[in-house]
């Protein structure tokens, strides 16, 4: 593997591999016994892996990852631009100094390229490594839409690596660049709010009638665009991007309808899939997500999922909030006490400062109808289920936050009852 060294490449940038070292002594099967290895240097990965090293300080553990291994919070990159953060400002702390603090090993710049579940054994491009117990937080990649043209011209921003590189064209296109954020939903609303605060022209172009509409009712939606709309965004809905070109030095997209815009810079925020490949190829039972049941277990003896790649009950959960619950309870079933992962209730925080938004989204199978209430900046309203029952609340705006601790707790005590 990769020595790590205070001298730390840029993200993206990985040296000239160096041979893998025989770290874990090879056992002729999988045994749980053995080295605890996490693919996936996000909050997942390294949150498990502090999680473990507090129950247990002598674990041999690795974390294998892609990049360079630095820790930041992935979250943090559709606001950090208003707040005039670059991508060394959004690191919190780098792979050596992560290493030192826990006690384990960090495999930076090393993809993995297949497991094999029957030895126990990774193989990496720089090698192979063993494990008693693996742990895939393997995260989730942009959806790439389907343009004619310039495709590459759209960028994704997904890690910091991606954030760095938005940041450096827009420094170089100075205070006010044409942005046109392809998405209408929380991560293109976050962009959208954070670039057109930071002084850009930001463009909106969605395929739904409205913004967040899987998270928000009519009413809220339409707080939020107009919130957003008098930080300058202008939205362009019920259509999307067929067309691009290079033009002078910037592009020219041409949408669904006909319409034409100019932008200078084009970020598409359309969405997440998770990363099943590595999963699905070493036999692991998937859906939309790698499937695990209510101790975080794949198919595969020995071998957990955790993060925004998983699939539970049927269900995605890309969110923070389920992701520390995951990892406590895994944490404890990795080191001996096995525990299943009861999730409480989780409320979705937008970043959208212009009008925050808080929702506890209702159960997908339930008919909802929303009762909404006019507040001075904006709205309350619960979802009803059929029975009449609080299953999901939608709060949009300061004065709706001023209340948010309140329809949690309602909407809490209802579904505990």
């Amino acid at each position: 593997m990769l020595e790590i060294t205070d001298d730390l490449p840029a993200a993206g940038a990985p040296p000239a591999p160096t041979p893998l070292a025989d770290a874990v002594a090879a056992p002729s099967r999988a045994n749980a016994e053995g080295p605890l290895v996490i693919i996936g240097s996000g909050h997942a990965g390294y949150g498990l892996a502090e999680a473990v090293r507090a129950r247990d300080a002598e674990r041999e553990i690795h974390v294998v990852t892609a990049d360079d291994g630095g820790l930041y919070s992935k979250p943090a990159l559709s606001n950090a631009f208003a707040l005039g953060k670059d991508g060394e400002a959004l690191l919190d702390e780098s792979a050596l100094s992560i290493e030192r603090r826990l006690n384990l090993r960090v495999h930076a710049f090393c993809p993995v390229e297949r497991i094999d579940a029957e030895a126990g054994r990774l193989h990496t491009r720089l090698g192979e490594l063993n494990y008693g117990q693996l742990v895939l937080a393997t995260g989730a990649s942009p959806i790439r839409i389907a343009v004619e043209g310039e495709a590459g011209a759209l960028l994704s921003v997904n890690d910091r690596g991606d954030y760095c590189e938005m940041r450096r064209r827009l420094d170089a296109l100075g205070s006010t660049a044409r942005v046109v954020i392809i998405g209408d939903g929380l991560i293109g609303c976050e962009f959208a709010n954070d670039l057109a605060q930071a002084g850009h022209r930001v463009e909106v172009v969605g395929l739904a009638e409205r913004p967040l509409p899987r998270l928000l009712p009519v009413a809220g939606s339409e707080v939020l665009q107009a919130a957003l709309s008098r930080l300058g965004v202008n939205w362009h809905l019920s259509r999307s991007v067929a067309h691009v070109v290079a033009e002078g030095d910037g592009y020219r997209l041409t949408l669904t309808d006909g319409h034409q815009l100019e932008a200078d810079l084009v970020v598409s925020a359309v969405g997440l899939v998770p990363n099943i490949g590595l999963a699905r190829s070493a036999g692991i039972d998937c859906g939309r997500g790698i499937r695990v049941d209510d101790h975080l277990a794949t198919s595969q003896p020995n071998i957990y999922a955790l993060g925004d790649a998983i699939e539970i009950d049927g269900q995605l959960l890309p969110y923070l909030a389920p992701i520390n619950v995951g990892l406590r309870a895994l944490s404890a079933t990795l080191t001996g006490s096995p525990t299943a992962v009861s999730y409480p209730l989780m409320p979705v925080m937008v970043k959208t400062p212009a009008a925050p938004v808080c929702v506890v989204v209702p159960p997908a199978q339930a008919e909802v109808s929303w009762r909404v209430t006019t507040t001075a900046d904006g709205i309350e309203a619960g979802g009803y289920d059929a029975s009449g029952r609080l299953v999901g609340v939608a709060l949009v705006g300061e004065s709706a936050m001023a209340r948010r601790s309140d329809w949690v707790k309602a909407c809490g005590q209802v579904q505990a009852a």
